[in-house]
Formats: C-alpha cells, structure tokens, sequence
C-alpha cells in the first residue's frame, strides 16, 4: 500500500511537469504572430520566452523520469498544439455576436498562417526530440555527472536547431533572417544559462525514492 501511494504521488508530480509543459507551449502558440524589438537592431518572436522554458520542463522530467518519460512529454506538448490551433480555427470562424467589434484584432492574435503552423510544427518535433536524445547521451557519456552540462549543451544545441528551422520557415521574406535568428537565440541562450539553478532545485526536490520508482516503470 506504502508504496502505491509513492507510484500515486510520483505519478502527480510527472503529470504536473508534463501539463505545465503544455501549458507554455499553447502559449507559445497565441504569441508567436508578434516580432519583439531587441537592442542592436536586432528581433525575436514574442513565443520566445514561453517556449524557452519548456526546455526547462523537459530536461527535468529527462533526469528524473528518464528517456521514455521526457519523450512522452513532448508527444503529448505537441498533442496541445494541435488541439490549441483547431479550437482557435473554430472560435475564430464561429459567427460573432453583433455587437463585438474586436473579429480582426482577434484573427490577427489568434490566427496562423499555415507558414506559421509548419514553422511551428516542424521546428518543435525536430528540436524537442532532439533535446532529449543529447540530453541521455551526454548522461550516459557522464556516467550521470555534470548535470549542469546535460542542461545546457541538449538546450543550447536543440534550441539553435529549432531558432533556424521556426525563423526560415514563418519569417522568409517578411523580416531579415539572420537578425531575427540571432536575436532569438540570444534570448533562448540566456534563458537556457539562467534556468540551470531551477532544474537542479527541481531535481534536488523531486529525486526521492517514490520518485525512482516511477523512472523505473517508465524504463521498463
């Protein structure tokens, strides 16, 4: 009984990373339409922040619950996406009461061109995979040490991938490439440095036995 109620709690806390995850991803999806001024010339997509720190949520579900687990977050982030952009298409389209005056504002916030769902899309399945997979190889090449270093170079490596691939697609020919990307990454590369405290607070909180013992029904 002791220890189903440690799978219970330990299964709470899973579910809790893996919504908050979600929760920073839709957001990233009502965000991303709006390009932010940064100094030097430089811009970034306002989804930047929001979808940094998603990175933060699967790196912690990755050292605690392990390979299997983090890869279920991201199925289940990218399962939000999807659901996020239909129900917006069906507000959008539903017919609005005659007296509010505010469809094209909403359109234009809530709205995705299909460059933006593909930039999207595409940007998040390639970099989120690939975050955890140099996440577990960097661990294993370790031996477990260094999760300073796991953090940071899966995060650093995966959110170049995804600045590249999401800024080409959805920004072509609508803003200077190289500007937008630099400055996207900039801010992603800072998030990344400043988030290290909080995955090993997290994994210093959550890695007790009951804790373990979810990881290893996940691994099996």
């Amino acid at each position: 009984m002791a220890k189903e109620h440690e799978l219970q709690k330990s299964t709470v806390f899973l579910t809790t990373l893996i919504g908050l995850n979600t929760a920073l991803l839709v957001a990233s999806n009502a965000a991303g339409c709006k390009l932010i001024a940064l100094p030097f010339g430089l811009s970034a997509s306002a989804t930047v922040f929001s979808y940094a720190f998603s990175f933060t949520f699967t790196d912690i579900i990755s050292e605690i619950y392990g390979q299997r687990a983090a890869n279920l977050a991201v199925r289940i982030g990218f399962a939000g996406l999807i659901l996020s952009v239909t129900f917006f298409f069906i507000s959008i389209h539903f017919p609005s009461s005659p007296f509010w005056k505010y469809q094209k504002a909403y359109e234009t916030i809530l709205g995705f061109s299909p460059r933006m769902i593909i930039g999207g899309w595409t940007s998040y399945a390639i970099s989120q995979h690939l975050d955890v997979w140099i996440f577990h190889k960097l661990k294993n090449k370790t031996h477990g040490r260094y999760l300073w270093l796991r953090n940071n170079g899966s995060t650093l490596i995966s959110q170049f991938i995804d600045t590249v691939v999401f800024i080409t697609i959805v920004f072509y020919g609508i803003s200077p490439l190289w500007k937008t990307i630099f400055g996207q990454y900039i801010i992603k590369l800072i998030i990344a440095l400043l988030d290290t405290p909080i995955v090993y607070i997290a994994v210093k909180l959550l890695s007790t036995k009951f804790i373990m013992d979810l990881k290893n029904w996940t691994e099996e």
